[in-house]
């Protein structure tokens, strides 16, 4: 079974195994803080107004995601080495690529009696050492898009 989480080379690549999918972009230039994470996730993926701004209201929300048409998403991070980048607690990292990741599998996992509007979610990463090396310190399974 593929990973929850993908490192691509190019936006090329990317569109070239997900043209039909929605693909929500978050510009790691503009989300270096977690504050400009959130805020960056809110609006690509039109969150509610009532969002709450920290990794339990993102949690909450992307497990949700009925407000969006698409079933389909791919959480696309570009500018992956300043993505969180001044966030000066690793732990809060390492917390926000692991809900990532547990998120997108828990979408693969239920079943079309328990929700009336399932969705598919992927996690791309735009290829960096950084990115790389968090993933790994995290041991959470990710693979290259060119090996699809």
């Amino acid at each position: 079974m593929t990973p929850n989480i993908l490192i691509c080379q190019s936006e090329r690549e990317l569109e070239a195994h997900f043209a039909d999918w929605f693909i929500a972009h978050v510009d790691g230039k503009d989300a270096t803080t977690l504050r400009s994470f959130y805020e960056s996730m809110a609006d690509v993926l039109e969150f509610p107004d009532s969002f709450g701004y920290n990794i339990d209201a993102l949690n909450d929300a992307l497990n949700d995601l009925q407000w969006l048409e698409d079933e389909r998403i791919v959480l696309y991070f570009t500018n992956t080495a300043d993505l969180i980048s001044k966030e000066r607690d690793p732990a809060k990292l390492a917390s926000v690529f692991n809900m990532l990741d547990a998120t997108a599998e828990d979408w693969k996992w239920l079943d079309d009696d328990e929700i009336t509007d399932k969705k598919e979610l992927v996690v791309v990463f735009e290829d960096s050492p950084r990115i790389q090396s968090i993933l790994e310190k995290e041991q959470i399974d990710f693979q290259s898009m060119a090996s699809l």
